[in-house]
């Protein structure tokens, strides 16, 4: 056989290598239906549409690769709580070329749950003018920062502790607390159960001072002392008790009991009556005996008289 001619032979040759199938780039698309759910304060999960002809898929977070996967989902872990991040998926072949990225999805991870709500709330009248409060802690995840303490509805301090005194207050009122928790992170929680006291009657003035009792007759008793220590408000005058009764109210640190029994023991005390009307402790009780009566009836006239003799 006559060996072809060359142009033939070129043609043969040229035609066998336009049959051979040549490497092409791989361009698979991108992945679609990518769906991003926040699972938990700390982890995301992914999951898309499988790219035919693909090996593998890059996972990317906020525009940096973090992992690889043979799969058509994921779960990114190691998260910030309440933290927002954006998400996107690429296919690549068995040589390692990538394909487009997809559209980006964003999501946000659960938040930490608040702190609990503060239990137990106890308020306890301490004064006329303080009343104070005790509860059990409450817990938070992020860590417990401070309480807000709340009266009658209003904000009136914060602490670290579980206990608070609300001082300056005003006697005989009575007052509604709560308490609040707040984490690390700024959460609140709710307020507590309320708890109420009414605070401490005000004192009256103090008890006089000195009281004495002097017999001075057969019916009279002199009773005097001195002023009771400074109190909050002034001493306007003063009760006088012969035993249980009262019998008279003055303005001095003087008082004179008439018409008594002669050879009879009294007892007495004295209480300080404020400008408000309150009535301070009665003192100590003094006693006095009045005197023997000084009245003298003469014997009667005789009657009768006989003269006896001779």
């Amino acid at each position: 056989m006559r060996p072809a001619p060359f142009p033939l032979l070129a043609l043969l040759i040229l035609t066998a290598g336009t049959l051979a199938k040549p490497h092409t780039a791989f361009d698979p698309g991108k992945p679609k239906e990518l769906e991003v759910t926040a699972r938990s304060t700390d982890s995301v999960d992914l999951d898309w549409r499988k790219v035919r002809g693909s090996e593998g898929y890059y996972v990317y977070r906020d525009g940096n690769r973090v992992a690889e996967t043979s799969a058509s989902d994921y779960r990114d872990e190691g998260l910030q709580p309440a933290t927002t991040y954006v998400y996107r998926v690429s296919a690549f072949d068995d040589d390692g070329d990538e394909g487009d990225l997809s559209d980006a999805v964003q999501v946000t991870t659960e938040a930490l749950p608040g702190p609990t709500v503060p239990t137990d709330l106890v308020a306890t009248a301490a004064s006329p003018y303080r009343i104070d409060l005790e509860w059990s802690p409450s817990e938070a995840a992020s860590g417990l920062d401070f309480y807000r303490v709340f009266r009658d509805g209003d904000e009136i301090a914060t602490t670290d502790n579980t206990s608070y005194a609300d001082t300056s207050l005003e006697p005989e009122t009575e007052y509604e607390y709560r308490v609040s928790a707040v984490d690390g992170l700024g959460n609140e929680s709710e307020r507590s159960d309320p708890s109420s006291a009414t605070t401490e009657a005000e004192p009256g003035p103090p008890v006089p001072r000195d009281v004495t009792a002097v017999a001075w007759s057969s019916t009279q008793i002199n009773l005097g002392w001195n002023p009771p220590a400074a109190s909050a408000h002034p001493v306007q005058g003063y009760n006088v008790y012969r035993g249980e009764e009262s019998i008279g109210f003055v303005v001095s640190t003087a008082f004179i009991d008439t018409g008594l029994t002669p050879e009879t023991t009294y007892g007495y005390t004295v209480a300080a009556v404020d400008t408000r009307g309150v009535e301070g402790e009665v003192s100590d009780v003094v006693s006095a005996t009045t005197d023997a009566s000084s009245d003298v009836i003469p014997p009667a006239r005789p009657t009768g008289l006989r003269l006896a003799g001779n």
